[in-house]
């Protein structure tokens, strides 16, 4: 079992929010546009606090455990990702078209182990309305790492023997040019 906590740095961030709402309520005393900072200061206060006060995250190898919520992962049908990794925001559909949202207010780091092991918890889920086969595929040939099945020939089987040839050619005599040319000349024949 894997726990996820919230990052204390969310609560720290929206103590210094307080502090500073209070300065700028300060200033707002004498200088009537300073409400506007002061009231964005303590909404963004209430925001830091709502995030750090989330449940801690379990994950096991049967199911997702939210707080008292419970999700297996063989009924997780859907993944809907945002663009966001701290605070990490997931929807999760289950069967029955229940939703589930994930809010979870970690560091970058352990946002983003969460996100890769409910992603690959559930491999049968639509991860972004595309299945997570298809979606692997897509990120191993934009990460260069293709598997023989996804790569495609260039050459044809004669090409690729004749270039063979070539290769072997060119190790045995350090040079291709049939005339004897000092152009491709291994360093050991000059």
């Amino acid at each position: 079992m894997t726990r996820f906590a919230p990052s204390k740095h969310f609560l720290y961030m929206g103590f210094v929010a307080i502090m500073l709402g209070l300065m700028s309520g300060w200033v707002a005393w004498q200088w009537n546009p300073a409400f506007i900072p002061t009231v964005l200061f303590f909404s963004s206060a209430l925001l830091l606090f709502w995030l750090s006060l989330h449940p801690v995250i379990e994950v096991t190898d049967r199911e997702l455990l939210i707080g008292g919520k419970v999700v297996v992962w063989s009924s997780i049908t859907k993944i809907e990702t945002t663009g966001w990794l701290t605070p990490l925001v997931m929807k999760l559909t289950v069967e029955n078209d229940r939703r589930v949202l994930i809010v979870f207010a970690g560091d970058l780091e352990s946002s983003g182990r969460l996100k890769d092991l409910i992603c690959n918890c559930a491999p049968h889920a639509l991860l972004d309305g595309v299945p997570q086969r298809k979606r692997q595929a897509i990120i191993a040939v934009r990460n260069g790492t293709t598997s023989e099945l996804e790569r495609h020939p260039i050459l044809t089987m004669e090409d690729e023997a004749a270039v063979e040839r070539m290769f072997q050619r060119l190790r045995e005599v350090g040079h291709l040019d049939q005339s004897g040319g000092d152009s491709l000349r291994s360093p050991e024949d000059r």
